[in-house]
Order: C-alpha cells, then structure tokens, then sequence
C-alpha cells in the first residue's frame, strides 16, 4: 500500500509539471523534392521540382496555394543537365520553366503548375531500327541544382532500346489464340532485354469501330499481360509473357457489351505495348505497390542528393496493327463468347470475316 502511494503521488508531481499540449509539428525544415522520368523517345523532358511545406493549421488548405510547394525564380539558382560519356560532360542543358495548364483536380492547386524542362539538340538514329530518339541511349544524364544555396544532384542511364521478337513484328505473322476452331489456344509473346531495362511491363490493345447508321466510333480496350523483371539489366535476356486465348475472349465479352443499337464492329488491329523501367525507377515502383504481406512498413525510396525524389528513365516499344489469324477470326464472330456482339474484320473482304 505505502509503495502505491508513493507512486501516485510521483505521478500526480509528474503530471503537474508538464504541459497537456502536444506539439504535432518539428520545427520547420525546408526540403526540395524532385521528380524526372527521362525517356529517349520524348523530344521534351520534363523534370518537376517542388519543396515540402508544413506548417500551422490544416495542409489541405496550404496544399492549394502553388506559394507552398513552388520555388519562386530567384530561389533555384542553377538549374542544369548534363549529358556525361565515359565520365566526362560532354553537352549541357538548361531547365528552363514552364506553366502546364492540365493538371487534374485534386488535393493541390490547380489546373497550372510549374515545371521544369530541357530538349536535347540533336535527334539520334537507333541501331538497326527507323525509330528517332531525342537523348543518347549509351550516355547518363546528370541532374544539377542549386536551391537557396544547396546543392541537389542527381544522375541517370537511359533505357537502351531492345529487340522483340521477328514473328510479333512481323506483317506477314498473324496472332493465333486457338489451336483448333473449337479449342483454345495460346500465343506468346516473347522480346530480349537491353542495358538499363529492368522491368518490363506488356499490355495489348484491341483496336474496333463500332458502327451505327451513318456513325462510326473509334474504340479500343487496353489489358495488362504482366511484367518481367531482367536478373541483371546489364545483360541481354530473354524474356516473354503467355497470351491466354479463353481469356483474351471472355474479357472482350466482359468489356464490350450487347448492344442492339449497333449495326456492326469492325476489329482493326491488334497492338502490343511495351513499357520499360530502369533500375531506379523498378525500385521505386515495388515499394509503391499494394502491401499483400504481414509487414507493412517499407523503406522510402530516393536517388536525389540533397533531396527527395527519383530521377529515373523508361522507354516505350510498340508493336501496331497485328491481325488475327482465320481461327481466331471465326471464334471473334462467331463464337461462344463474343457472337453476338457483331464483329467482322477490316483486314478482310467479304464473308465469313469481312465487314462488306
């Protein structure tokens, strides 16, 4: 008894001596963040820098005044990159700042933000392919600033172009999702990696119009096939994605509904899109991915010197206007899933697929 006494009155000491008031926020800390996803197919790359802001009241309100997270001119003082080879900068390019007027709404201001941008001034022939590109695919490019006196740098590769498959690319091949007329089949995607290309992420794009009296609309459905991930993206590998027909069908079925109104729609091609991270920007999209595990804590991710954020590269390849085999074709318009939904086909003339 005479130990639990004492205690409360310990406590009761305690509890006089200190303040009820809870200090929420540290004292104020200024902290630039940067974003920038280089990628040799854009001819303007835009890098986004911003500072963090807290402070008394509530953040939502602060969040819509661009003064709160937007540098003023006089603030950034350096703003360059560099493109560097064999560890030399060989070229340079000043950020230069713009207003974008197309920003959604949301939590902050909008629709006009402020951004930063750099154009290259050469365009570069890739090997063995027509594509132009507007960054050197075998140079890293550095980020250099100087915000209100501190230093931000940052550096990345660029994702190298990579080869797909001959047969994908191939006009005269034709997609095959069944192995007979009634049963289902599969077709596999298949390309090699190249330097800096981490993550590679696939979808399809089915391509139609649909056509009512005098009216035609163009239409299309995008689906994600999957992502593979290189063991080392420094060396070529490679790598493929199965294209389950039962799927591919029942999911047309699933997003391309009855509808009486139309007269007919006419399939036009299929696409395959291909999308690539570099090391940098896959680690940043696994930490970003929903948790599906016991432990929920995870480490936040920053490749910006003197900041927060990532500077990082990807790449796009696309394949456009592959068809569809004669099977395929007939399980389209005539079969199970999709029959009623009045496919023919443009790359044929004609019955039994073409739309004439």
């Amino acid at each position: 008894m005479q130990r639990t006494l004492i205690a409360l009155a310990a406590a009761a000491t305690l509890a006089g001596g200190c303040s009820t008031e809870l200090e929420v926020n540290a004292p104020y800390e200024e902290n630039t963040v940067v974003y920038a996803l280089l990628n040799m197919r854009d001819s303007i790359h835009f890098v986004k820098i911003n500072k963090a802001f807290l402070g008394e009241g509530n953040a939502l309100d602060f969040a819509l005044i661009p003064d709160s997270s937007e540098y003023r001119d006089e603030d950034i003082t350096k703003a360059m990159i560099y493109r560097v080879t064999n560890g030399n900068r060989v070229d340079s390019f000043p950020l230069r700042d713009t207003l974008v007027g197309d920003r959604e709404p949301g939590p902050f201001y909008h629709p006009e933000q402020k951004l930063y941008y750099f154009t290259e001034n050469n365009v570069y022939a890739l090997p063995q392919s027509t594509i132009a590109v507007y960054l050197q695919q075998d140079s890293d490019y550095e980020l250099d600033l100087e915000v209100r006196g501190k230093k931000v740098s940052a550096s990345s590769p660029v994702v190298n172009d990579f080869s797909i498959s001959p047969v994908l690319q191939s006009a005269q091949t034709d997609i095959g999702l069944m192995t007979t007329p009634t049963a289902y089949g599969s077709y596999e995607v298949r390309w090699t990696s190249n330097r800096d290309g981490k993550r590679y992420e696939v979808s399809y794009r089915f391509n139609y119009s649909e056509v009512r009296g005098t009216d035609t609309t163009h239409k299309s459905q995008t689906v994600k096939l999957g992502n593979r991930v290189s063991s080392n993206s420094q060396t070529p590998e490679p790598l493929s994605l199965v294209m389950d027909g039962e799927l591919f069908f029942a999911g047309l079925a699933n997003t391309i509904p009855f509808d009486a109104s139309v007269d007919k729609r006419i399939f036009t091609g299929l696409d395959f899109l291909f999308y690539v991270a570099n090391d940098d920007f896959h680690t940043f999209l696994t930490l970003s991915e929903p948790i599906s595990g016991i432990v929920e804590e995870r480490p936040a991710f920053s490749n910006v010197e003197n900041a927060f954020g990532v500077f990082a590269s990807r790449y796009d390849k696309f394949v456009i206007g592959k068809r569809l085999n004669d099977m395929t074709l007939n399980q389209l318009i005539n079969g199970s899933y999709t029959a009623n939904r009045r496919f023919c086909s443009a790359f044929n003339f004609g019955p039994p697929y073409g739309c004439d």
